[in-house]
């Protein structure tokens, strides 16, 4: 078979041009398509095709002008070819980590059908039209995909004639929590509050390189390198005079668009302001906002209107006393809308005509599911005692700044409680932070909200003390990612659910971490800091 047989690619239905250089590439002008591939298993009932040579050691004789088929040398009519074969491949044919493997076949123009029979612990059996094969795995974790997959690939034609080959691919994960890699700060001292998992790993934090700045690195997905200049200080991007040092990232968000949102306050103490700024997919300064003394953010998050982020306000000095926001961002910078969050809320049956009552958002997040904005946090709410206990809640709001629900924890578990950090998994929003009964330590929470923001129901306490889960975050098989720390040592946490036990727990000494997140693959990643340099360590699922 010459250069100028057709062949067909299996993976999708392309274009002739696409065949044909696929053609090119397999059989080079001058050179016979007959040749036997490696990958290619050949068991078809034609003596020629099985072994992958040709059946004469010169080309067939010219097609008749017009006729597109080769003659018989004894007969005069076109030689009745059996079907070919050509191509089976998986590619790539082992996977040591999280990822997709795909077949691919490139078969003779006369197949009219094709079977594919897969075994692994059981058996798949699968039919296809020549143009519509297509077959891939999605690995995605030890538990859920290592093994060996069997794949063999019958071809027939109208005749009944026959074709077979057959490939094989490996899965080998590791167990999950299993270290892929690490990144520490070498040039000076930082920590990290904040990272987005996605096409790239971005954390954000603070790095003394001399001076406190909010710093924004980017790091290679899957090597967990400094990638683009990082570190990028605030100092490197910022228009406004005002700007200057103390600052400290707190919170990153990243719309559809690729646009990078950073979350950061400026200056010390009680004169802190807020600050936001949005860089473009390419890093450079879109636009940015410095907002008014007293107020701080402590979380962002993306929505298709814009960047929503939530903070405190001082309202009062002596003693310090604070309401919550949350105030929204579209285009250039533009304000959508502010709302004070402060008592009463919702469901409170007292009131805090004396603003003695403090409100403390910790974080936001978007729920396309619900289509509000949740926030959690902590807050001081009325008793009988003459120490107001603490307490986490919850809000909901509409993207039209309409509060639709609220809730705060009745104390089930212990006297105080608080949530500090939210994520969606799945249709689910799940919240983590800490309990605390009476006088005893603290130990970490995480805690299921249904779909009024009420996270009394469904809820995980674990014996970890002095331990808060201070970051959230789920994979795509809805495993959860904790990053849990004490006043002098961190943990990554694994659970699947409410009640199960770990599926991992790695301890880190003399560390903090405050952040998670995971991306499409499934690896996630915790971030912080180790002695006093800014930390990463991403995962495997």
């Amino acid at each position: 078979m010459s250069r100028s047989t057709l062949l067909v690619s299996l993976v999708t239905a392309g274009c002739y041009a696409d065949v044909e250089g696929q053609a090119t590439a397999l059989f080079p002008q001058g050179s016979d398509s007959g040749g036997a591939s490696s990958w290619v298993t050949s068991t078809g009932v034609d003596a020629s095709a099985a072994s992958g040579l040709p059946a004469t050691t010169s080309d067939p004789h010219p097609a008749t002008p017009g006729s597109g088929e080769p003659w018989s040398t004894t007969t005069g009519e076109p030689v009745d070819e059996p079907p070919e074969i050509l191509l089976f491949e998986i590619e790539p044919h082992v996977l040591h980590e999280a990822g997709a493997a795909e077949a691919f076949a490139v078969v003779s123009p006369n197949v009219t059908h094709l079977h594919l029979s897969v075994t692994t612990l059981e058996i798949e059996e699968k039919e296809f039209a020549p143009s519509e094969f297509t077959w891939s795995v999605d690995a995605t974790s030890k538990a859920n995909s290592n093994g060996t997959y069997e794949l063999l690939l019958t071809a027939e034609d109208d005749k009944m004639q026959k074709d077979q080959a057959s490939a094989t691919l490996v899965v080998m994960l590791p167990d999950t929590g299993t270290q892929r890699c690490v990144f520490e700060e070498d040039i000076g001292s930082g920590w990290l509050t904040a990272v987005v998992y996605g096409d790239a790993l971005v954390v954000a934090g603070a790095l003394a390189a001399p001076s406190l700045e909010a710093t924004v690195w980017r790091l290679d997905p899957d090597t967990c390198a400094p990638q683009f200049g990082s570190p990028w200080q605030i100092s490197q991007w910022t228009e406004l005079p005002e700007v200057q040092p103390p600052s400290q990232a707190v919170g990153l968000a990243v719309d559809a668009e690729g646009r990078t949102a950073i979350a950061a306050n400026i200056g010390s103490g009680l004169a802190r302001r807020p600050y936001i700024a949005v860089l473009s997919p390419e890093g450079s300064l879109e636009w940015e906002r410095l907002g008014a003394v007293g107020q701080t953010y402590s979380g962002i998050t993306a929505s298709p209107d814009g960047f929503f982020v939530v903070g405190e306000a001082l309202v009062n000095e002596l003693p310090p006393r604070y309401d919550g926001f949350i105030e929204g961002f579209g285009d250039g910078g533009t304000m959508l809308w502010s709302a004070t969050i402060a008592a009463p809320l919702p469901g409170d049956n007292w009131t805090d005509d004396l603003n003695i009552f403090d409100e403390h958002p910790r974080a936001v997040a978007w729920s396309e599911k619900l289509n509000v904005l949740v926030v959690v946090g902590e807050r001081y709410i009325f008793s009988d005692n003459s120490e107001p206990p603490l307490r986490a809640f919850s809000v909901q709001y509409k993207l039209n700044n309409s509060l639709t629900d609220a809730w705060t924890s009745s104390g089930l578990d212990a006297a105080e409680d608080g949530l500090v950090a939210v994520t969606t998994c799945g249709e689910d929003m799940v919240a983590s932070g800490w309990i605390q009964p009476g006088k005893t330590a603290r130990s970490p929470a995480a805690r299921w909200l249904d779909p009024t923001g009420d996270g009394d129901a469904k809820r995980r306490l674990d014996p970890l003390e002095n331990t808060t889960f201070y970051g959230i975050a789920c994979d795509r098989e809805n495993k959860f990612t904790t990053a849990a720390s004490t006043a002098t040592s961190a943990a990554v946490v694994g659970f699947q659910s409410s009640d199960d036990p770990f599926l991992f727990k790695h301890d880190v000494a003399d560390a903090g971490l405050q952040a998670a997140d995971c991306d499409g693959r499934g690896f996630c990643a915790v971030a912080g800091l180790r002695g006093d340099r800014a930390w990463v360590r991403v995962h495997h699922p």
